[in-house]
């Protein structure tokens, strides 16, 4: 049957008839009858031909013209025996060895019979009666030939338009990739290395940190100095820039806290390039593990980073042994708050923040679910048993930066009875992006406004006293505090006023408290 299947698969090939029709001349010669019966068997027999089988029953009607041409070949019956014995094996058509059957002449046949029952016997599988079966399974013999090219095997032609959709989203995806990276090359051309305070105590150094997915990214690291006994210190906090800014943008911010917490300081600088994948910018899920990554285990790739930017040098420790801080907090600017929050909520979900002391958002631009969901695995996790772990806000009224956020809403929704920050009055979208380079503080005033000289240094002095009372243990701090109440907070530059995030009770007035 296998040599059946090919010889059908040719005949499709070269005479081009499709398979139903085929299967109809299939059926139509098992229904001829007994002359059909004779040729099919002969033609079962002449199998192992590859060459005139197949010419001679291409199709069923002419099995019947072989007896025709038989006298032409009765004129070598001089020897029947011969005869008969020959053309069994040559492949040519039986009818003449039917028609020799009556001579009592052929002694070999007892002999072929045999031979031609056991060659035909393992081809065409059938008893007494297998001509009918054997013409009859033609049409099932065509489909399988057929199997390899049913439709079911040809991929379905691509849709026209999803073809040109992807096309085009490959093309903007490209276009715009590159040039947000051409731009943020620029922006770290034109904004330089960081640039200390005057007058400050805080040494700054730069090194890369290897990240989890492999990924390096520039980082700095500010260093206070160390204690009369020289030993360094036991704080740490980084601090996220925001979205389309750099780690040296914020080197103002970042000086100040280190020398007003003792706290070592790093700055990483991630990519803003949106088209990248999640866990290669600063918005992606994806990078908000990995930055949480950096805090498990041994922390060893924050530790090489910082003993590449000076940390061992700074307070002479042995390269080899030097361990930074364990205690630390996470602070992020805009998108950087989002990514702050994304790390903390991953840290408490895998049961690895017990070292970490609270999180500030800096008029924080979270998207999606992150804030809520980071909100939900801390208090998860002090639901485990862990400790409490602040999430306070220090914003902006709405502005062209911060409009689409909604996290006083998130806050005050998860945690009604907790201090959650405040929102400053006048403030803008840039009071926490201080740094020392001129031009890139005047482009971002330009776009976002000027500030009001006490709001930055309120913005620190807050900051600096959650840090100090969070490191200490005191997370309680401004739970007493009423929402809608009016803070006011004192500066060098003047009194600033912030309004406790939340919603006032109806019938309470506004108060007004000052600081501490």
């Amino acid at each position: 049957m296998q040599h059946f299947s090919r010889w059908v698969s040719a005949g499709l090939l070269t005479v081009g008839l499709s398979a139903a029709l085929l299967g109809g001349a299939g059926l139509a010669t098992a229904d001829t009858g007994a002359p059909a019966t004779d040729s099919t068997s002969s033609a079962a027999s002449s199998e192992p031909s590859s060459g005139p089988a197949t010419g001679a029953s291409g199709t069923e009607p002419s099995d019947t013209k072989p007896v025709e041409a038989a006298p032409p070949k009765k004129k070598k019956k001089k020897k029947p025996g011969t005869s008969s014995e020959a053309r069994p094996t040559s492949g040519s058509d039986t009818d003449t060895s039917g028609s020799a059957a009556p001579k009592p002449e052929s002694k070999a046949e007892p002999k072929l019979a045999p031979k031609s029952e056991a060659a035909a016997a393992p081809k065409t599988v059938s008893n007494s009666a297998p001509d009918v079966a054997t013409s009859t399974a033609k049409p099932t013999t065509l489909r399988l030939a057929q199997d390899p090219v049913t439709p079911k095997a040809v991929a379905a032609p691509a849709n026209p338009i999803t073809v040109v959709a992807r096309a085009v989203t490959n093309l903007i995806t490209n276009i715009g990739s590159a040039a947000i990276n051409a731009l943020q090359a620029l922006e770290r051309f034109v904004t330089g290395p960081p640039v200390l305070p005057a007058k400050s105590t805080v040494t700054v150094g730069s090194s890369t940190i290897l990240l989890g997915n492999g990924q390096r990214v520039q980082a700095n690291w500010y260093f206070p100095k160390p204690s009369e006994a020289g030993a360094p210190p036991e704080k740490m906090i980084l601090l996220q820039h925001g979205f389309f800014a750099l780690g040296p943008m914020y080197s103002f911010t970042a000086a100040n806290l280190a020398e007003r917490t003792n706290s070592v300081v790093v700055t990483p600088t991630l990519s803003s390039n949106f088209f990248a994948a999640d866990d290669r910018w600063l918005g992606g899920a994806g990078m908000a593990v990995n930055i949480a990554d950096l805090f498990r285990g041994d922390r060893a790739a924050l530790t090489e980073s910082a003993v590449a930017a000076g940390y061992a040098t700074r307070y002479g420790l042995d390269p080899a042994t030097a361990a930074l801080p364990r205690k630390f907090a996470l602070a992020g600017h805009s998108a950087g708050g989002g990514l702050v929050s994304g790390a903390a909520g991953s840290l408490a979900a895998s049961d690895d923040a017990a070292d970490l002391v609270g999180v500030i958002l800096l008029d924080a631009v979270p998207t999606g679910n992150t804030l809520k969901e980071a909100l939900a695995q801390l208090d998860a996790y002090q639901g485990r048993g862990g400790q409490y772990i602040p999430v306070r806000e220090i914003g902006a009224p709405p502005n062209a930066f911060n409009f689409i956020s909604t996290v006083n809403q998130t806050l005050s929704a998860a945690r009604p009875d907790r201090f959650n920050g405040l929102v400053l009055a006048g403030g803008v979208h840039m009071d926490s992006m201080r740094g020392g380079n001129s031009l890139i503080q005047f482009g971002a005033q330009l776009l976002a406004g000027v500030p009001q000289a006490q709001n930055p240094p309120a913005l620190i002095d807050l900051a600096v006293g959650w840090l100090t009372d969070w490191f200490a243990g005191d997370t309680a701090k401004g739970d007493d505090l009423v929402p809608g109440t009016i803070l006011d907070i004192p500066t060098p530059k003047g009194t600033a006023h912030g309004r406790v995030i939340g919603t006032a009770p109806v019938l309470a007035p506004a108060a007004t408290t000052t600081a501490a």
